[in-house]
């Protein structure tokens, strides 16, 4: 049985300058087509960004306001018609971008993201996701850990998981983003809404 890889070897060797001339003009794009989900994408780093107003509430005049080259037509492209800028413009306005985010980010990573999207270019937004959820998750233990401590409440006392939970959902509710979020006068509350008592 013959290896596929010579094959394809042998086929290669076999073809010419001019079939590998018209092989091309085949394949041959007179321009890229969109980059489906660009404009999604854009949005969403501009929202983790904060630097410009939400999409319903003017966002071509701030990207306007921000930088007084662009043209509202190439902007309006840019968010709404998976219209990709021109290199040079994409890179300063991702960097732009990304200098707003926290944390160390890879501007040539989020280029690539924005372009061509997940599974491609792996997510760098779940990234920070995750970093984020591991600091409320570590919030939330530690005034899991101050209630039970401050109340004397045993450990066989209660379901660990389901108080984590709980305790989780109430820290969004209370806008606990931040260990210096959670103030005294949460302890009651959290207590009751951690513990109630049946």
């Amino acid at each position: 049985m013959s290896d596929p890889s010579q094959n394809s070897a042998r086929e290669r060797a076999q073809k010419s300058v001019h079939d590998y001339a018209v092989e091309y003009q085949d394949l041959h794009l007179e321009e890229l087509e969109p980059c489906l989900g660009f404009s999604a994408r854009l949005n969403l780093l501009w929202d983790l960004a904060g630097a410009a107003l939400p999409q319903t509430d003017g966002r071509v005049l701030s990207l306007l306001a921000i930088n007084h080259d662009w043209k509202e037509s190439d902007v309006r492209d840019w968010l709404q018609r998976d219209v990709v800028p021109p290199p040079v413009e994409l890179r300063n306005m991702v960097r732009f971008l990304v200098h707003q985010l926290p944390d160390q980010q890879d501007v040539r990573r989020w280029e690539a993201f924005l372009i061509y999207g997940a599974p491609i270019v792996s997510s760098p937004v779940d990234q920070m996701m995750y970093r984020e959820d591991e600091m409320r998750r570590n919030i939330a233990t530690m005034i899991f850990a101050q209630i039970t401590d401050k109340y004397q409440i045993p450990p066989s006392a209660y379901d660990a998981d389901r108080v984590y939970q709980r305790c989780l959902a109430l820290m969004h509710k209370f806008n606990i983003y931040e260990l210096k979020d959670f103030q005294p006068g949460h302890l009651e509350p959290f207590r009751n809404y951690l513990f109630p008592s049946d």
